[in-house]
This record gives C-alpha cells, structure tokens and sequence, in this order.
C-alpha cells in the first residue's frame, strides 16, 4: 500500500474512533476541508478510494498528426537522411502540410529513429567573404544532372538569390542564352559573373556579350572549387530536394524546376542569411544597390580584355601587356 494512502488511512481510522474532526486535523495538521474529502471517497470506494486520481484531461484535443503523416516524416528521413528542418520544408513544398519542429522530433523520438551522423571533415579553415550589395558578384556554374541534362546555376554572391535552367548541352550558345535569361530574371544588375575555367564561358561571343552588357568577367583559378562555393553548394542543394523527388524524364521537367527556383529564392529558409530567404535578404538591402548608369559609369572598358581559358597562358599575356604599357 503507498505511503500516501497509509496516511490517509489513519486519518479515517483516529476519526472514526474519537468522532472528533477538530482534534483529528489537529493532531495530523490537517485542515477540516482535506479530512472531509478523503472521509467521503472511503465511505463511497473504501480504502482503493484514497489513492491520487490520474490528473489526465477527460477529454483530448485533436491530435495535430496522424498516421499517415507520420509515414511521411519517417519516409522523408529514412529514404533521403534529412533533418527536422529539412523534413519541415520538405512536407511544406510536396505536401502543403505545416509542422512545428518539435512535432517532428516528437514523431522521431516515438519511432525511435537515431540521430543522423555528421562526418565532419577536418582540413585547413578558408576565411569566406560575402558581398555587402546584391548583383556585385554573382557566381555561375554547370552542373550535369545526367546524360544529356545540364543545369546552369546562377547565385548571388549576398543575397543567394538563385537563378536555374535545363540544357541538353554545355555550349557557348546555351551559356549565352542563360545568360540573357538571368538579366531577366534577376531583380538585380549584375556587375561581375564569377566561374570555373570550363571552356563554355570562355568563347569570343559569350565574352563579347559581358562587354556590351557592361558585365565584368571573373573566372576563378583551376583547381579552387572552394571560391565557388556558393554556387556548388546550391547545387547540392538542388541534388538532395529537388532532383530526388522528381522523375528527371518528366516532359514537365523544366517547369517544376521553375517552381523549385521560386521555393528556394521565397519560402525556402537558409540558415547563412539567419532564417531569412534570399527574397527577404535582397528587400532588406534593396536600397544599397548603386543605379544601372552609376555600375556602367564604374565600368571601365579598356581595362576589360578577352580571357583566356588557359590559365597559365592568359597571365603570361597579361604580364606581356602590363610590360607593354609601362
């Protein structure tokens, strides 16, 4: 028998035999209200009447979740090893349904799923800049997605705004042609594109356009993948939530990319800007971006020559130049 019930026990008992409430509350320092109530539940349920009720409301709410959510959320983490917060984007962008964080957790924790594990790589910290004004630099790559399918990435340098098409190919002409679509689509200028040194950035026209366009060019040294970060970690991105949710032969394809573009650049949250979205980072610095004739007037066309592709040979002939002109 508990403690608890024993107490009570005596309580009744010493009533009984002294028939005296006051000298009963006096002698266990009870009041006359606490010794009356538990008195009324012997009389009705005897001793087994002295025990705690459950403090468990009568009546529940509605459960937030149901079994078919559930499935979800322990699809989503077994099949693609996402984490809460990417479950909770995920089940946003394909399902249209909204959980809290902890509603996630909780549903983890009862299935007992294991933490996911973190292999963290241990090598020399690079210092990483970002610009201070939307369209100073955007970052520009080709990704193959799979025989016969490129994607062309765009993303701004501050603000991760993301612009994204599908090619066949990784051609001048393609370059040329996602290049004017970003002019159209980004909500900025943009002053300097920054790639890799394949050779489809690096042809006369394409180069030629950046020239007219007042756009300067900017490839990066071979082998330092790491000063295109941004743009290579984007792709991922693309690789993990887009593509392995989607039939790549889909003859839809290009469009649900375009919906994708616009999840990710205005609902989708990234932790480098704090929770924001690109969208919301770029009206916050909207004001800060120079005007089209002050980024021309900054534009020095003289300084601006054809690069090469070959990285070694374009700073030879870059040093033959500055000898030349000195």
């Amino acid at each position: 028998m508990d403690t608890k019930v024993k107490l009570r026990l005596n309580w009744i008992e010493l009533y009984k035999k002294l028939g005296h409430a006051g000298k009963v509350c006096q002698h266990y320092n009870i009041s006359r209200f606490t010794l009356r109530k538990w008195y009324k539940r012997y009389e009705k349920l005897g001793a087994q009447g002295l025990s705690n009720l459950s403090s468990r409301p009568k009546t529940l709410p509605l459960q937030k979740i149901n079994e078919s959510n559930e499935q979800l959320i322990l699809h989503l983490r077994k099949a693609r090893k996402l984490g809460a917060r990417r479950i909770q984007a995920e089940l946003k962008r394909l399902h249209d349904i909204s959980f809290a964080l902890a509603t996630i957790h909780k549903v983890l924790k009862k299935h007992d799923v294991s933490l996911l594990r973190i292999k963290r790589h241990y090598r020399k910290q690079i210092k990483r800049y970002n610009c201070k004004v939307p369209g100073e630099r955007v970052q520009m790559d080709v990704c193959k997605i799979s025989s016969g399918l490129y994607q062309y990435t765009a993303i701004d340098d501050c603000t991760r705004y993301k612009v994204i098409a599908l090619y066949s190919r990784r051609t001048s002409k393609n370059t040329l042609d996602f290049l004017k679509q970003l002019r159209e689509r980004a909500p900025f200028h943009c002053q300097r594109i920054q790639t890799d040194r394949g050779q489809e950035f690096f042809a006369y026209e394409v180069q030629e356009c950046l020239k007219e366009w007042k756009i300067k060019f900017r490839p990066i040294k071979p082998f330092s993948p790491h000063l295109n970060g941004k743009v290579e970690r984007a792709q991922r991105t693309d690789l993990d939530e887009f593509y392995s949710s989607v039939n790549i032969k889909d003859h839809e394809l290009q469009v649900k990319l375009r919906d994708w573009e616009e999840y990710y650049n205005k609902q989708r949250p990234h932790s480098s800007l704090q929770g924001k979205t690109p969208w919301e980072k770029y009206k916050e610095l909207e004001k800060t971006i120079p005007c089209l004739s002050e980024i021309q007037k900054n534009y020095i066309s003289s300084k601006e020559t054809f690069v090469m592709q070959n990285y070694k040979h374009d700073q030879e002939l870059k040093s033959l130049q500055k000898y030349k002109t000195s």
